[in-house]
């Protein structure tokens, strides 16, 4: 795997060793968890910040429950109602 040199305050890895030190990862490993989480919440933040311009827009939103509705039918498509 191919690494990089990256540049944190003393502070910071004083924390991801005792993590490490805690947890038995790396702090490669800690890392690497750290920055997929902050991503995954950087993309909810962008979908919720989208959602919110979309029900703005009332008849734009309108169309999008409207949608979300035909889905939920079509989902339940060939299954029985037990």
């Amino acid at each position: 795997m191919k690494t990089q040199i990256v540049r944190i305050s003393s502070e910071t890895h004083s924390r991801l060793k005792a993590m490490a030190s805690a947890s038995g990862e790396t702090i490669g490993e800690i890392l690497a968890k750290a920055v997929d989480a902050y991503r995954r919440k950087m993309l909810l933040n962008d979908a919720n910040r989208a959602f919110a311009r979309l029900k703005e827009r009332e008849e734009l939103w309108k169309d999008e429950q409207n949608e979300r509705e035909e889905w939920e039918t079509a989902l339940a498509d060939g299954l029985d109602k037990d």
